[in-house]
C-alpha cells in the first residue's frame, strides 16, 4: 500500500470523532465560514486527531505531527502505531530523537497543593451586588461545570472568579501530544505528571464595557508596557504583523475554569503547527500548574460510538439544536462573552455579520440567547479555518489542516483604557491608572447571586435567603460523608451540589443543586432497568439531549481530522 493511501486511510480510522456513517455526506461538505478566515469542510471540524486508547494518537494539528514525537514511551509518551499506521520521532535542528534520547516529562513541582481556596478580607458593607445578567445566581449555576471554579461573584463593577485550573469536565490526554513544550532550561517536557494546583487562577470580569469603533490588530496597541513583542506586558506580535492580545498571557477563563490563550503561541504562529496541544487543544506551558486552551475545546460529537471524543463542549450542549445559537463557553478577559463556534449557516447570527479579526460580532437582526441575553451587543465564538504549515513549525511545510480559535482572535475589541480595570489590563500594564486585583477583588455584604464550591467558606458574605436546606438521602443511596449533603438539615449554598451513592440494582437520576435558595433539582436513586426521569429544562443547567446535526452541516468522512 502506498504511503499517500495509508495517510488517508489513517485519517478516516484514526479520528476519535465519529462520522456520519452515510458517504453521501461528503458531497455535503461547504465551504462556509462564520469569519474572516476562509474555510472549506463541515462545521463540525475539529482539526484534532483523538487517541483511541492510551497512548494512542491524541493531538490537534497537522497529520504530519505524527512524526514529531519527542517524549519517552516508557513514560506514556512517544510515537504510537494506529491501525496500521506508526508514527516516528521528530529531528529537530540536528538531533533526530528516539526511544534512547528521548525527553522525559517534567515532574510536579515538590510545592504542596492549594486546599484554601477562600477568598480574603471582609465583605464591603458599603457597595451593592449586581444581580443580573452575568451577575445572576441563575445564570452561573447553568453555564459553570465541574469542580475548577471554587467561587463567582459579582461586586457592584466586576464579575470575579477564581479557580484552581483544573479540566474537570473531561480528562486531558498530555502524554500523547507529539512535541510538548519544554520546562525552562531542562529539556524535560509538560505532560500529566507536571500538573499540580499549587496557584489560583482569578478573573476579573468588567461588568461596563466601551467597544472601540474598529477591529484591528492594532486595537488597544499602546496599552502594552512592552512594544517588542516579547516577554510579559506585550502585545503578540510576529515579522508582519501586531495583535493586540498578550504575547505570554491568557485571553479569557472558560466555563469549567481553565485559562483560555489565543491561537497562537508567543512567537504568533499558530500553536497546532508546533506540535503541541492534546486533542481538546491544551497544554501546560514551560511550567507546572494545570493545562490551558490555545484552540476551541469542541468535542463530545457522539458519546455512544466506540471513541467518544470528550472536550469541553459539544453539540450535546447546543440547547435549541445544531440550528441554534452556540452555547457560552467562557468569559474574555476584556468583558465579552465567549460562545461557542456555529454548526450550522442557518443558526441565528451566522455570518450576518461575519465574525471580525477580533472574533466577534455584533447580530445585525434582534435576538436573545438561551439566558435572555441580547445578541445584538457584542460578543465572541470560536470558529474553525483552513491552514497551511509554514516554516518554524514541527509539521511538514505545505501540510494543510483546520485550525480553531479560543474566541478572541486578533484583538480585543473592548477600548480597555475606558475601562477602570480588568484582567486583560493586568497582563498589559503596571499603570497605576488602573486598579489591581486587591482593588477590583472585594464582595459585597448580603451576596444573593454568586456560585460557590462545597468547601470554599463565603458563609459571612452570603444572604440566608440564597442558601437551601440539605435533604435527606434519596431512597436505596446515601450521600457519601464530607459531602455538602452528608447531613440532612445542613445549609447549602448557591452553587452546592451532590450525587447520591445508590445500592446496587439502582442507578442515579440527576443531582441535588442548590442555586438562589432553591433546590432546582433533588437527585432520586432508581432501578437500573428503569427510564430515567429527566429534570424540567428550566430549572437545569445540564445539557440538553445531543442534537442531530442539519444535513447541510452534518460531518462526513474525510481524509482530515474531524
Amino acid at each position: 500500500m502506498s504511503r499517500s493511501c495509508c495517510l488517508f486511510l489513517f485519517a478516516l480510522l484514526c479520528d476519535g470523532a465519529p462520522h456520519s456513517s452515510s458517504w453521501g455526506n461528503a458531497s455535503r461538505r461547504l465551504s462556509v465560514t462564520a469569519g474572516t478566515q476562509a474555510f472549506t469542510g463541515s462545521l463540525y471540524d475539529t482539526g484534532c486527531y483523538a487517541p483511541k486508547a492510551d497512548s494512542g494518537w491524541g493531538f490537534c494539528g497537522p497529520l504530519s505531527c505524527k512524526d514529531a514525537y519527542i517524549t519517552c514511551p516508557g513514560e506514556g509518551g512517544g510515537p504510537a502505531t494506529v491501525d496500521g499506521v506508526t508514527g516516528t520521532y521528530v529531528k529537530d535542528g540536528s538531533t533526530q530523537y528516539s526511544s534512547s534520547n528521548c525527553k522525559s516529562f517534567l515532574a510536579r513541582t515538590s510545592n504542596a497543593d492549594r486546599t484554601n481556596w477562600g477568598p480574603t478580607g471582609q465583605c464591603s458593607s458599603s457597595c451593592s451586588q449586581q444581580t443580573t445578567g452575568v451577575c445572576s445566581g441563575t445564570f452561573l449555576a447553568k453555564v459553570l461545570v465541574g469542580t475548577g471554579v471554587k467561587f463567582a461573584f459579582c461586586n457592584d463593577k466586576w464579575l470575579i472568579i477564581q479557580s484552581s485550573g483544573e479540566p474537570s469536565v473531561f480528562t486531558p490526554n498530555l502524554n500523547d501530544v507529539p512535541f510538548p513544550p519544554a520546562h525552562d532550561g531542562t529539556g524535560t517536557r509538560t505532560g500529566m505528571a507536571t500538573l499540580d494546583t499549587t496557584r489560583a487562577d482569578l478573573l476579573f470580569y468588567p461588568l461596563s464595557v466601551t467597544d472601540l469603533s474598529t477591529a484591528a490588530g492594532t486595537n488597544n496597541k499602546d496599552v502594552f508596557d512592552v512594544q517588542t513583542g516579547v516577554g510579559k506586558y506585550s502585545y503578540l506580535k510576529s515579522s508582519t504583523a501586531m495583535y493586540g492580545i498578550p504575547s505570554d498571557d491568557g485571553i479569557a477563563m472558560a466555563v469549567n475554569g481553565q485559562s483560555i490563550f489565543p491561537v497562537y503561541n508567543n512567537n504568533a504562529g499558530y500553536t497546532p503547527a508546533k506540535c503541541e496541544v492534546d486533542s481538546c487543544s491544551n497544554h501546560v506551558g514551560q511550567g507546572g500548574g494545570q493545562p490551558h486552551f490555545h484552540g476551541d475545546p469542541f468535542g463530545d460529537q457522539d458519546p455512544s460510538s466506540s471513541s467518544p471524543h470528550y472536550c469541553l463542549y459539544g453539540p450535546s450542549n447546543y440547547s435549541s439544536g445544531a440550528t441554534g445559537h452556540p452555547p457560552v463557553i467562557g468569559f474574555a478577559n476584556d468583558g465579552h462573552l465567549i460562545y461557542g463556534r456555529y454548526l450550522s449557516n442557518s443558526a441565528p447570527g451566522f455570518a450576518a455579520p461575519i465574525l471580525d479579526v477580533c472574533g466577534g460580532h455584533s447580530h445585525t437582526a434582534a435576538g436573545t440567547d438561551e439566558h435572555g441575553f441580547d445578541l445584538t451587543a457584542y460578543h465572541y465564538h470560536t470558529q474553525v479555518f483552513d491552514a497551511t504549515c509554514e516554516s518554524g513549525g514541527k509539521c511538514t511545510v505545505g501540510d494543510s489542516y483546520k485550525v480553531s480559535t479560543t474566541g478572541p482572535f486578533q484583538c480585543f475589541k473592548a477600548d480597555l483604557t475606558k475601562s477602570e480595570g480588568s484582567s486583560a489590563l493586568l497582563t498589559a500594564t503596571q499603570s497605576s491608572s488602573y486598579k489591581t486585583k486587591d482593588q477590583m477583588g472585594y464582595r459585597c455584604c448580603s451576596m444573593t447571586d454568586y456560585f460557590v464550591q462545597h468547601g470554599v467558606d463565603l458563609s459571612a458574605d452570603v444572604a440566608s435567603s440564597s442558601t437551601c436546606t440539605a435533604p435527606s438521602a434519596p431512597a436505596n443511596g446515601v450521600y457519601a460523608a464530607g459531602s455538602a449533603c452528608a447531613s440532612a438539615g445542613s445549609t447549602l449554598y448557591s452553587g452546592n451540589q451532590c450525587t447520591p451513592t445508590c445500592n446496587s440494582g439502582y442507578k442515579v437520576n440527576g443531582i441535588t443543586r442548590c442555586v438562589k435558595g432553591v433546590l432546582t433539582q433533588t437527585a432520586t436513586c432508581v432501578a437500573s432497568g428503569s427510564p430515567s426521569p429527566s429534570p424540567s429544562p428550566s430549572d437545569s443547567p445540564s445539557p440538553s439531549p445531543s442534537p442531530s446535526p442539519s444535513p447541510s452541516d452534518s460531518p462526513s468522512p474525510s481524509p482530515s481530522p474531524s
